[in-house]
C-alpha cells in the first residue's frame, strides 16, 4: 500500500493543481474522486466531453457511449508505455541496445458526474506489441498493489524456454529472472502514472479550461 500512496504523491507533486480527494487503487484499476465545487454537473460532463473528442484527433481515446442525463461517459484507450529493458543488463557491453521497452496498454474508462465533482475508474484490460511476443503474461504481471507470484513464474518459464531456443547462455538466462520483478514494478507504476497523469490533464481543462 505504501508503494501505491508513493505513486500518488508523485504525481500531485508535480501536478498541484489536481485535487483529488479520494482514490483507491486495486490490482489492474484506479478509482478517483475529483471536486470542482464551482462547476455544474452538466458543465463537467459537457467539458469532459468536449476534451475527449477533442483528444480522439491526436490520441487513442475512443468515447464508447454518453449519457448526459445519468452524467456518465464510457471512453476506450490505448495508450503506449515505456519501462526498462532487461536485455540492457544481460548484454551491458553492447551498443545501441535501448534503455527502455514499450507495449501498447488499452484501458476501459467510466466518468460518473455529478454537482461539483466526478468519479473516474480506470480499468486495465490488455497490452499488446510485448518485446518477445508474451502479451498476456506480460499483461498478468501487471499489478497496482503486489506482483502475481504464480503469474510471475509462468512468464519466466516461457522466456526461459525462449531464451534456451535462441541459444542465450544459462547465465544471461539467469540475469533476465532475477531482474523480471523490477521489470514488472517498473512497467506497473509507469501504467499507474500514464492512467493518473491523463486525467490530471483533464481536471485541469475542467477546472482552469487549460
Amino acid at each position: 500500500m505504501s508503494k501505491v500512496i508513493f505513486f500518488f504523491t508523485l504525481l500531485f507533486v508535480f501536478v498541484p493543481r489536481v485535487k483529488a480527494q479520494e482514490y483507491l487503487i486495486e490490482g489492474k484499476s484506479a478509482t478517483i474522486v475529483y471536486e470542482v465545487p464551482e462547476k455544474s454537473k452538466s458543465e463537467l460532463f459537457q467539458g469532459a466531453l468536449d476534451w475527449f473528442e477533442k483528444e480522439e484527433s491526436t490520441s487513442h481515446y475512443t468515447v464508447g457511449s454518453s449519457d448526459p442525463k445519468a452524467g456518465i461517459i464510457k471512453v476506450s484507450e490505448i495508450n503506449q508505455v515505456y519501462y526498462k529493458n532487461i536485455g540492457k543488463l544481460m548484454y551491458p557491453k553492447r551498443s545501441g541496445m535501448a534503455e527502455m521497452l514499450s507495449g501498447d496498454f488499452s484501458f476501459d474508462i467510466e466518468l460518473v458526474f455529478d454537482e461539483g465533482t466526478y468519479m473516474v475508474k480506470y480499468v486495465l484490460t490488455g497490452m499488446e506489441k510485448e518485446m518477445y511476443g508474451r502479451d498476456d503474461l506480460f499483461y498478468a504481471c501487471i499489478d497496482f498493489e503486489e506482483i502475481d507470484e504464480q503469474a510471475l513464474a509462468e512468464y519466466n518459464e516461457s522466456m526461459n524456454k525462449l531464451l534456451t531456443m535462441n541459444a542465450v547462455f544459462k547465465k544471461r538466462r539467469e540475469i533476465f529472472k532475477d531482474n523480471s520483478r523490477s521489470q514488472f514494478e517498473d512497467a506497473s507504476q509507469n501504467v499507474l502514472n500514464s492512467m493518473t497523469s491523463n486525467m490530471g490533464s483533464l481536471y485541469s481543462y475542467l477546472k482552469l479550461g487549460e
